[in-house]
């Protein structure tokens, strides 16, 4: 490149190919023999002062050159041909042919005196004319400048003006008559500098840069909604190239990975994954790229955490890279195990029930067959010397009828969430005797029913019902599967717990059969009659208790089954406690020679069933209802009263309270047809003693009605 200086043209001029860069600076200049100074510009190391351009920058040197021309008049008196002028002009109008190509115009800004100068044809090359906009100063500029724009134009051309180097590029808009918006921008450098190195004029260059912002607002916008997708995300994006290498993390903010994002860009994925799951990612990922097809993965991931399930969506990218959609589906995975769950609990439970329906059907009709049957028997009166043998079978059928009624009931409670326990302090031995009284009777010929009692008394905080009820349970089984030997009924205490068990000499079980005793309908023996739901309930009554269920069994030798419960030593103090004030409580009619029962009964038929069975003991009074119950009371001060819940006029709840509000000690016992515990409780609540359910055992009756009328002397509580 050749700088030349004309002295009377007061003109300096630097031309560059169109490919070569041009560096401007400090110069040794040499008089070439022509009158002009020629120079050849060199590129300046680090600490030098040069300055690069390309072709689209000729404003920049043209006027720094010109600026530059001061210092270097006076220091040639010889005057350029007109040729050389002409040279010099044309390359002038070269250069500002390449500013109005590329929208750039030039203007003057006198510092001293505020007065601004515009090329020839600024506004028509920015393209301000066709938008209706002109100007003559900076004030004047204001009025079509952006509203947003003229506070910030203001502020940075002031800061340019109070600068030591008067330079400064300043972005701003105009509106046009129409609205329509231009984009310039300013670039100015000073020039022209008084004696004291002061500059005393500005020139500008402005640039029509409205494409360039509109391509930014573009990009802007087209990144503005890529975020709100990536924020829309449900998850996150992996980049990944085809050799499972991930090179990128996309997230909506907030999102948190299993791993942390730092070791996961530019990670290698087989670091990440199992050697399965990479195989699978890198399998997808290449065939993706050869079809350009996407791909669906479905995928485990193990971390501390535990296990998590993910789907990866892979769609092609650029090149040897593709986008991975990762979603979560944990919670898809769960659900539909949890479905799977629910289908084979629904067919299970559907199978149970034709079982049931079929059990129950051969069990119920079973023992009707024998009561229907040795009935008519009777009726007839054809039995002869067999009537007894006859009644015998009609009521051990009849209580095989009530226990599978008591069973079905039972079940209904527990999957109903409605069985609920009733915690007493309840004495052992005395229990186990009870308990060994009323099967003593249901022994098979040749079987002796032995009684291991502890050798203390022995108290346990349990529901007595329940505990009773798993015991006749384990003897019921036992009695049905023993037929010669014994069948022993113990307790035994070790560290923490009291095992309440029967052993018997039967025909045991095989050892695969064990863990099978305890689902429903599972029975011993088919041939045995039984609903196999007692054990099942025998079961979850242990565990509402607190306690467990142990068997032990060899075929053909015989089994054992133990009721184990957790034990404190302190539970009898508490029943000490608990037994003084009921026994005190209990008003004696020393006069009477036969206790009095006041019967509150309004069906017939049940109060002669209770006649039949007291009337040899006790003196009975019989009422209809809850309001004659509460007379009769007032008159006949009984006893005992055996108060049915449901009846005319005043039921039994409320003939209770209104009892109790007389006299807090007179033993009411319910007899009721309803069993669930949702009406025992009002009961308990209103004030009764006992609950007896009906239909009733005879034995339970008599035993409730014994130890509410004839209760234990304090002197042997104490």
């Amino acid at each position: 490149m050749v700088l030349k200086y004309n002295r009377n043209e007061d003109f300096c001029f630097a031309e560059a190919d169109k490919n070569e860069e041009c560096y401007l600076g400090k110069a040794d200049l040499k008089m070439g023999n022509n009158g002009f100074f020629d120079t050849s510009l060199k590129k300046s190391d680090k600490n030098g002062c040069w300055k690069s351009a390309l072709q689209s920058e000729y404003l920049y040197f043209y006027f720094k050159l010109r600026s530059n021309l001061q210092s270097m008049k006076g220091k040639s008196d010889t005057v350029p041909s007109q040729e050389n002028r002409q040279g010099i002009d044309d390359r002038h109008q070269k250069i500002v042919s390449v500013l109005a190509a590329h929208k750039v115009a030039l203007w003057e800004y006198d510092i001293r005196t505020g007065v601004c100068s515009f090329d020839e044809d600024y506004f028509r090359i920015l393209g301000l004319t066709e938008a209706g906009v002109e100007f003559s100063d900076i004030d004047d500029f204001y009025r079509f400048a952006h509203p947003d724009d003229v506070s910030n134009y203001r502020e940075a051309f002031g800061r340019m003006l109070a600068s030591d180097t008067k330079n400064a590029c300043i972005r701003v808009r105009c509106v046009g008559n129409k609205g329509q918006v231009i984009w310039l921008e300013d670039n100015f450098f000073s020039y022209q500098s008084d004696e004291e190195g002061r500059p005393q004029k500005l020139v500008a260059y402005t640039g029509n840069i409205t494409a360039r912002c509109e391509g930014e607002a573009r990009i802007r916008a087209l990144e503005e909604r890529n975020r709100k997708v990536i924020e829309a995300l449900p998850e996150f994006i992996f980049i990944m190239d085809d050799r499972f290498f991930i090179t990128d993390v996309l997230m909506a903010s907030g999102t948190v990975l299993l791993h942390p994002v730092e070791e996961l860009i530019g990670a290698d994925g087989r670091t990440i994954y199992s050697a399965e799951v990479s195989d699978l990612f890198v399998r997808n990922i290449r065939e993706c790229l050869a079809d350009g097809k996407i791909r669906e993965i479905e995928y485990p991931l193990d971390v501390e955490s535990g296990r998590h399930y993910f789907q990866a969506r892979i769609a092609p990218y650029e090149k040897n890279k593709v986008l991975a959609l990762i979603h979560d589906i944990g919670d898809r995975v769960r659900w539909s195990k949890e479905l799977i769950e629910a289908k084979a609990r629904a067919e299970e439970s559907d199978r149970m029930k034709s079982v049931f329906l079929a059990t129950m059907s051969h069990e119920i009709r079973t023992p009707l067959n024998a009561i229907v049957g040795f009935s008519e028997l009777i009726a007839a009166g054809d039995c002869g010397e067999e009537q007894e043998e006859y009644q015998e079978i009609i009521r051990s059928n009849s209580n095989l009828l009530l226990q599978l009624v008591n069973d079905i009931l039972d079940l209904s409670r527990i999957e109903s969430g409605k069985s609920e326990n009733h915690f007493q302090p309840v004495e052992v031995t005395g229990l186990l005797d009870e308990v060994g009284k009323v099967h003593s009777l249901k022994m098979t010929a040749g079987v002796e029913l032995k009684i291991v009692a502890p050798s203390r008394s022995v108290w346990i905080l349990t529901d007595r019902n329940r505990l009773t009820q798993v015991l006749f349970n384990f003897l019921s089984n036992a009695i049905k599967n023993t037929q010669h030997g014994c069948i022993t009924l113990g307790a035994v205490q070790r560290d923490g717990w009291l095992d309440l068990f029967v052993s018997d000499t039967g025909c045991g079980m095989p050892e695969n059969k064990i863990p099978l005793i305890f689902n429903r309908f599972e029975k011993l023996n088919d041939f045995v009659q039984g609903t196999g739901l007692g054990l099942s309930i025998c079961q979850s009554i242990a565990e509402r208790l607190g306690g467990y269920i142990d068997v032990q069994s060899q075929l053909g030798v015989g089994s054992t089954f133990s009721f184990c419960l957790p034990y404190r030593a302190d539970a009898e103090l508490e029943v000490a406690e608990l037994q003084q004030p009921v026994a005190a409580s209990v008003q004696k009619h020393p006069d009477r020679k036969r206790k009095v029962i006041l019967v509150a009964e309004d069906v017939e038929a049940n109060y002669r069933l209770l006649a039949a069975l007291l009337k040899k003991e006790y003196t009975l009074r019989w009422v209809t209802n809850g309001r004659e119950a509460l007379h009769s009371f007032v008159r006949e001060r009984p006893d005992l009263i055996l108060m049915d819940l449901k009846m005319p006029e005043m039921n039994g709840i409320e003939a209770t309270e209104r009892i109790r509000s007389i006299s807090p000690d007179i033993p009411i016992i319910a007899v009721t047809a309803h069993a669930y515990y949702t009406d025992k409780e009002q009961a308990l609540a209103a004030g009764c003693n006992a609950i007896v359910s009906k239909p009733y055992a005879i034995a339970d009756l008599k035993q409730a009605i014994e130890r509410w009328i004839n209760p234990v002397p304090e002197s042997a509580v104490s």
